[in-house]
């Protein structure tokens, strides 16, 4: 179960306030516009896939 949270808990960090998102923007150079999507992609839709891919292993095989 604890896996599982982690997983999916991992999206939240990628909130526009968040100070890792700022200082990675302010070391490339980037807006808040340009960025948006690269950041949406890796923080939020990579977890998503994986929290679903747990969840279906898990089902199907059971507590690993």
């Amino acid at each position: 179960m604890h896996r599982v949270t982690a997983v999916a808990t991992g999206g939240l960090d990628a909130l526009p306030h968040n100070g890792a998102v700022i200082t990675l923007l302010s070391i490339c150079g980037l807006s808040h516009r340009q960025a948006y999507l690269d950041i949406a992609v890796v923080a939020v839709v990579v977890p998503l896939i994986s929290l679903v891919l747990l969840i279906t292993l898990g089902s199907l095989v059971g507590p690993f």
